[in-house]
């Protein structure tokens, strides 16, 4: 009886220390009297790896001033690039899953969503084609060479292939002796490409009036526009092209017997539907090019001398304003003869460039002279002069650019130093009565808003129709939808050719991009002006001439 009241007694007493019920008993798992120092035994963190590289994933990946979604945009990168991180582990998490990067070159990208954090020098995907810097044109570019071309989303199939563009799959072809007969019994026939029906645009003010008068059928096809190009949403056909229409051209694609292009914003289309693909003969850009002038202030005081000797006429950072452009290859050059009159000599060719030494008037006509004595009929050059003073809200070593759209020139400045010399493309003006025929560009001092390395221009004109450039080269906005930028299709410069935007040749708008702020980072593919990063000033003036 004692061995069983002790047994139970000891049953008790292992109960309450179970249960912990009595706040007398110790706990089992108490820290032991004596402190011990817990980091003697922990082991030590593990060194942060190096900063991890960047790979953007996404077409467009915006850069951030910080690590937070609704942050404001500094700019963004292409898809392809390659940037180096600050850290190796994301610096945050909030609204982004995988974390964000901080870039070496400044801002934050969200990892996982644009870009993918990577370790070595693999990258984690092929990467479309980089902007080469180097170059006049920063990609390649070919245009379509004819209307309704078709342009997919994906790689399509040999039936979707024969439905949009009328591609005869391998062993479904009818026999030659059957080609133009009718279908046998039961058969189908191939179905026909899918073409966009011309939009019917109901009439409206002047047009609908006409139309009541008998003067203009309201319901007559109009030019196609770019909306009535789109394929269905969601369907393998993205849009159609119109003839002239120009891409940007990552590299060539085969599936089957099938041969297409991959555009850089990952478009297929036909290859034989670019112009001239199989000789890859694709866009090439004008040869213009302006002047880098000279820093160093002419000899008295800018007023050339007979014992002064004649000057540099065309290499880069020699010329000095005023300087004059040939405007046709038909114009001649003259030379002084013993008798005091101007004799013809040989054309020097469109857009021959020289520095301007004299003014003179012979017999009645106006003449530029060169720094080797050549004379030029003032009335058959554009000539550029230096400005004497800056305009008004513009500081004094602030970068601004001089735009006369009477003349067609462009002067870029450093203060009242002139450093570059050119001539540009602006707005046409055919009909100043029309509004659909004025397409001047706005006069005004404004400032650059945005920056892009290329940016893709399209839209529909009641004047000229639809068109569409993809990636224009060296875009600078500086209000709204007006820029300066690239023109590699047309060598007119010097005259009114756009719908708006000044045109400048490729190696112009390379070197206006490059100097111009805000200055765009390593591998970003646009930016926008900030306090520690300012915008150029664009000074543009004049009138512009009818034609």
């Amino acid at each position: 009886m004692l061995a069983l009241a002790l047994a139970a007694s000891l049953l008790a007493s292992f109960t309450v220390v179970a249960c912990g019920g009595d706040d007398e008993t110790p706990d089992a798992y108490e820290a032991p009297a004596e402190p011990v120092d817990a980091a003697i035994d922990a082991p030590p963190p593990p060194p942060p790896g190096p900063p991890r590289r960047l790979f953007a994933k996404r077409y467009v990946v915006k850069v951030h001033s910080q690590a937070l979604r609704e942050s404001e945009r500094l700019g963004y990168l292409r898809a392809g690039s390659t940037h180096m991180a600050t850290t190796h582990d994301p610096v945050g998490f909030e609204g982004c899953r995988e974390g964000w990067y901080e870039l070496e070159t400044g801002g934050f990208v969200c990892n996982g969503r644009d870009v993918i954090a990577f370790d070595g020098r693999r990258l984690p995907a092929r990467p479309p084609a980089q902007p080469d810097f180097e170059a006049e044109l920063p990609y390649r570019y070919a245009r379509a060479r004819r209307d309704n071309l078709a342009i997919y989303r994906r790689l399509p199939t040999d039936e979707e292939a024969a439905i949009y563009e009328g591609y005869r799959i391998p062993g479904l072809e009818p026999p030659p002796e059957a080609e133009g007969a009718a279908p046998a019994e039961g058969a189908e026939a191939a179905p026909p490409p899918t073409l966009p029906e011309p939009e019917m645009m109901t009439a409206s003010g002047p047009a609908e009036s006409a139309g009541a008068e008998g003067a203009l059928d309201p319901t007559e096809p109009v030019v196609p526009t770019l909306a009535s190009l789109e394929g269905e949403r969601g369907g393998v056909l993205l849009r159609r092209t119109l003839r002239g229409f120009i891409v940007s051209v990552d590299r060539d694609v085969r599936t089957g017997a099938r041969r297409y292009w991959r555009t850089l914003s990952n478009e297929i289309i036909p290859y034989s539907g670019l112009d001239r693909p199989r000789a890859q003969q694709f866009i090439t850009s004008s040869g213009f090019r302006g002047a880098i002038l000279s820093r160093e202030p002419l000899p008295d005081a800018g007023v050339v001398t007979e014992d002064a000797g004649p000057r540099p006429t065309a290499a880069s950072g020699e010329l000095h304003l005023p300087i004059g452009f040939v405007m046709s290859s038909k114009v001649n050059q003259f030379t002084l003869g013993r008798d005091g009159r101007p004799r013809r000599g040989r054309a020097p060719g469109y857009h021959h460039m020289f520095e301007i030494r004299d003014e003179v008037d012979l017999r009645g006509t106006p003449y530029v002279t060169s720094t080797d004595g050549r004379l030029f009929r003032t009335e058959d050059v554009r000539v550029l002069r230096a400005a004497t003073e800056r305009p008004e809200g513009v500081g004094e070593n602030d970068q601004w650019i001089d735009i006369d759209l009477s003349t067609q020139t462009l002067i870029a400045y450093e203060g009242l130093t002139p450093v570059f010399a050119t001539l540009v493309s602006t707005g046409r003006v055919r009909d100043p009565e029309d509004p659909l025929r004025d397409m001047r560009t706005p006069a005004g001092l404004f400032r650059i808003t945005s920056k892009h390395v290329t940016h893709t221009m399209d839209g529909d004109h009641a004047a000229d129709g639809p068109y569409s450039i993809e990636d224009v080269p060296y875009v600078m906005y500086f209000q709204l939808a007006f820029a300066l930028h690239s023109a590699f299709w047309h060598d007119g410069f010097g005259r009114p050719r756009s719908h708006g935007c000044v045109n400048l040749s490729p190696h112009d708008a390379r070197w206006l991009f490059q100097w111009a702020g805000p200055r765009l980072p390593e591998h970003w593919h646009a930016i926008f002006p900030r306090p520690e990063n300012p915008a150029t000033w664009v000074n543009i003036r004049g009138e512009t001439p009818e034609g």
